[in-house]
């Protein structure tokens, strides 16, 4: 099953790639404005739990998540060409909406019910993360070289571990890895043989390769992205200038039918003049 047939079924397929600039466009605020919850639900649950929220500002903050969901369903029920599949394909949302509107749970506290509502809208927020990461990984291979980058990590960590006694186990050596490719280095571990320390420098010398290579992709995702918007505006300018050319042709056709309408009529009181003088 393709990755957009599972979008569908669990009700987070998004808006089609097939919309309009200005469908897709709103859609991706949407896509960032609620991916802004990631951030914040956390922080207001572990509040909440150590009793260091007020009522009255849970209430605003589950106030503001419903609004968000309802203000996208109804925008983007507008704009897009096909409102019903829309919101068929987007069923998820339309269950988050109903199920926590904020004064339901005010008069009816279920506690097992909060956690249901709790897991749809992380589950909903979660499934956009996804996209936008698939997206972002699709473009320029950044996917296959974080995959080769997380292989040789794995690799590197199980080989030091064998090589150099100063790791006692295969995840110090993973860990040692990480942090010597990404060029932190903690220092937790380091070699002490020489064979250690000349394959450290090995892994120094690929980390940094895979780090300029890591910048190069993203830098070359984000700057086609900007690309990509920018061509899909051009075709909707390029759409709206034949929309218009098409106009003004069928304007100068209605325009020319007028004048010999117009010249008929002329054409046909002259001739009741002319006959209303012979009489």
């Amino acid at each position: 099953m393709a990755l957009s047939d599972w979008k569908r079924y669990f009700g987070v397929a998004g808006v089609s790639p097939y919309e309009s600039v200005r469908a897709k466009r709103i859609g991706n605020w949407f896509e960032w404005i609620i991916l802004s919850l990631a951030v914040l639900i956390p922080f207001r649950w572990y509040f909440e739990f150590k009793g260091k929220l007020s009522l009255e500002l849970v209430y605003y903050f589950d106030w503001l998540i419903w609004s968000l969901f309802v203000l996208e369903a109804i925008l983007l029920s507008l704009c897009v060409r096909d409102p019903v599949r829309y919101l068929r394909e987007n069923w998820l949302n339309l269950l988050i909406i109903v199920t926590i509107f904020p004064p339901f749970w005010i008069y009816a506290p279920l506690p097992a019910g909060l956690r249901l509502i709790r897991l749809l809208v992380l589950v909903n927020v979660f499934v956009r993360m996804v996209k936008i990461l698939y997206k972002f990984l699709r473009q320029n291979n950044l996917g296959t070289t974080l995959l080769s980058s997380a292989i040789i990590i794995i690799v590197a960590g199980v080989l030091i571990s064998v090589i150099d006694p100063a790791f006692s186990t295969p995840f110090e050596g993973i860990w040692w890895a990480w942090v010597t490719v990404s060029t932190v280095g903690y220092g937790d571990f380091v070699p002490i043989s020489t064979t250690g320390r000349v394959f450290a420098i090995l892994l120094i010398l690929l980390g940094i390769g895979l780090f300029a290579l890591l910048t190069a992709q993203i830098s070359a995702a984000l700057i086609g992205s900007v690309g990509k918007n920018l061509q899909e505006v051009e075709h909707e300018v390029r759409q709206l200038e034949t929309d218009e050319a098409a106009l003004h042709l069928h304007l100068e056709q209605m325009e020319r039918r007028l004048e010999r309408i117009e010249r008929l009529l002329e054409e046909r009181l002259s001739e009741t003049k002319e006959k209303s003088v012979d009489t």
